[in-house]
């Protein structure tokens, strides 16, 4: 007995050194961190870096091992004060350090060769093919890093129990929590980049410069239709065009090559062919997308085309902010992230010294101009971008669908499919959805001045039956004028002002998307006058269904809001029993909401009724939302910033 426990004393002391070694080494590493942060992400020494994630994992390694034997302990001792609640989530906390440091040091190794070049004297455009090459050869250290920053981020999913943290501890998981999903993406996009970027060979993209002021389907009308060639990252060309006249030529010489376009834009809008300006009618990005291709193909039929890219104003802002701010060469005007969209509506308007004719022809060259200018920023001063706000402002641009993404090559489409980055119109199994989807058929710049609002109650049945009501409320800010004409359409001849243009009345053709089988039961019936309308014919009819996708019951309706007037339109429908599934003796109903491309947080007021005798078990959203419960009804409040999951668990309490 002695010697075993000679032995066991001998034992505790040799982990007890290790783990005291491994401790103090550990926050040695701490005030190293802080140094080399000190400058920024592009001043630190890659070795040291390096150094540094190695010596950490190596210490928490030897930590993880050391203490092995009382892992299974720690879930069990939440009874301790203050320190309860860490040790509850040990296992996940564990977990998240073990696969945190091991990403570190796959990262840090894979990507020292890239940040040696951006920290070099010429990280301009004669680096930009350097850095692609070299992002290439890193793809299978950051394929392990992938990897391993998954395990941390369905450690972190697993903790349900963080708001009994220390303060200060909660503080770090919400900086965290906010850097998760741009770490887990950036790993995931990284191993298609190369690729997008044309590390094997040249790449062709169709812009689509989308207005937003004008709401469409995947964000706005098509101002601007642009193409980039890309090589190694360098850009050899990028040119812009007015959409609105690309099919001109085309169409008056093989007017048969063209289609009729969907029927509301034929009868609303009194359209004869489809053409480039419309091909976005469709939310179904790839859908939407492909059409663009093919309408661009009957006018350039020898252009090859690997991919669609199709950005928006608020995304131009997003790029300034990132890359700082850019010098227009002609005018010596100032881009500045703040000033990026106003800019563009300025750049709209008559210059001094032109005709009608001319600027009808150039109202659109802004594009080209500012496209030019940042191109040149971009390639002559590489190295002054914030790598850090250049990430987080193309992450949030894609995220919420200002810049959005199609390629024709099925792996890379595959992956941006699965970020969700490339626009796809997906209705998930087992849950609720819902997209309200606006089209300004006004052929103006109103949306600009119109601000939209949505509420949705949800009443859930013991059949596990739902009925849904939908109201959907405009306000239009611009104060009713005496004089100005509320009609559909505008004239060009006089060179009207942006602002012009937007003081119009809001023509909105409304689409919603709710999940297959959804019934409709009642709906706002609309009028508009005939003699206001391009068509003449008075609109005075019902809400409609129809099935634009087969994934989706689709609701439809058109509508006119005046100047400084507001309206409001309603749906009741009942919704598939789908909608509610049972997992565990637990109910879970949960409901994806769609962000329409081209919006800019519309508030978003959701209830959930229980059905009768029913217990609320669980609430989430997978975005910052204000979550509070009256009686049997769960309210959601949030502004719709990017798709949001909305999720109510809930028991059968009635047998009990």
């Amino acid at each position: 007995m002695l010697l075993i426990g000679l032995a066991l004393l001998l034992w505790l002391g040799v982990k007890g050194w290790r783990m005291g070694r491994a401790i103090n080494s550990l926050l040695a590493q701490r005030e190293t961190a802080e140094l080399l942060m000190a400058n920024g992400l592009t001043n630190i020494d890659p070795d040291q870096a390096e150094d540094l994630v190695l010596t950490v994992r190596r210490d928490f390694v030897i930590l993880r091992d050391e203490t092995a034997f009382v892992h299974p302990l720690l879930p069990h001792l939440g009874w301790v004060p203050q320190a309860g609640p860490l040790l509850v989530s040990s296992p996940q906390l564990l977990e998240m350090a073990d696969a945190g440091t091991e990403t570190a040091v796959h990262a840090v190794t894979a990507l020292k060769p890239i940040l040696l070049l951006l920290q070099s004297d010429q990280a301009g455009a004669a680096s930009l093919p350097q850095l692609v090459h070299a992002l290439d050869e890193a793809r299978p250290g950051l394929a392990q890093a992938s990897q391993s920053f998954d395990r941390v981020a369905h450690a972190r999913a697993n903790i349900e129990n963080l708001d009994q943290f220390p303060q200060q501890i909660q503080s770090l998981f919400a900086r965290a929590d906010e850097w998760l999903p741009i770490g887990q993406d950036s790993l995931t996009v990284v191993q298609i980049l190369p690729d997008i970027l044309g590390v094997d060979g040249r790449r062709h993209y169709l812009l689509l410069a989308q207005n937003e002021d004008e709401i469409r389907a995947t964000g706005g009308f098509i101002s601007g239709l642009g193409l980039l060639t890309v090589e190694d990252g360098d850009i050899h060309e990028l040119t812009f065009q007015d959409a609105s006249t690309f099919d001109n030529v085309n169409l008056r010489e093989n007017s048969a090559s063209y289609g009729f376009p969907p029927k509301p834009l034929y009868e609303l809008m009194k359209l004869d062919y489809f053409l480039m300006r419309d091909a976005n009618y469709w939310p179904d990005f790839p859908y939407s997308a492909q059409a663009a291709i093919d309408l661009y193909l009957k006018v350039a039929p020898e252009t090859q085309i690997d991919g669609v890219i199709a950005i928006d104003q608020e995304f131009m802002s997003l790029l300034v902010a990132a890359t700082g701010p850019v010098t227009i060469p002609q005018t010596g005007q100032t881009i500045t992230a703040q000033n990026t969209v106003e800019s563009f509506r300025s750049a709209f308007n008559i210059q001094e010294g032109q005709t009608v004719a001319e600027w009808i022809g150039n109202r659109k060259a802004f594009l080209t101009t500012f496209a030019s200018a940042i191109l040149t920023k971009v390639q002559s001063d590489f190295g002054s971008v914030d790598p850090i706000v250049f990430t987080q402002n193309i992450h949030a641009a894609l995220a919420s669908r200002h810049l959005q993404l199609y390629m024709l090559d099925a792996n890379e489409q595959a992956t941006l499919d699965a970020l969700n980055w490339d626009g796809r119109l997906e209705d998930p199994a087992g849950q609720d959805f819902l997209l309200v989807l606006d089209t300004n058929m006004g052929f103006n710049k109103t949306n600009m001045h119109v601000a939209r609002s949505i509420t949705y109650d949800v009443a859930l049945a013991a059949a596990g039956t739902a009925v849904a009501d939908l109201t959907i409320s405009y306000t239009h800010a611009t104060p009713a004028a005496d004089g100005l004409p509320c009609e559909q359409g505008i004239s060009y001849v006089n060179a009207p002002t942006y602002e012009e243009i937007a003081d119009r009345c809001y023509f909105n053709f409304l689409r919603v998307y709710t999940p297959p089988g959804t019934a409709l039961q009642d709906a706002t019936t609309h009028f508009i006058p005939g003699d206001i309308l391009v068509s003449t014919v008075p609109w005075n009819q019902p809400a409609e269904t129809i099935n634009e996708f087969a994934n989706f019951t689709t609701f439809t309706n058109f509508m006119m809001v005046p100047r400084g007037d507001s309206l409001t339109t309603s749906f009741t429908y009942e919704l598939p029993t789908r909608v509610v599934r049972a997992e565990n003796g637990r109910n879970i109903y949960q409901l994806w909401l769609r962000q329409q491309a081209g919006t800019v947080g519309d508030p978003v007021s959701a209830s959930v009724t229980l059905p009768p005798g029913a217990a609320l078990v669980k609430t989430s959203a997978s975005q910052e939302a204000q979550i509070n419960q009256s009686g049997s009804t769960v309210n959601f409040q949030l502004d719709l910033h990017e798709d949001t999951l909305l999720t109510v668990i809930f028991e059968d309490t009635a047998d009990e």
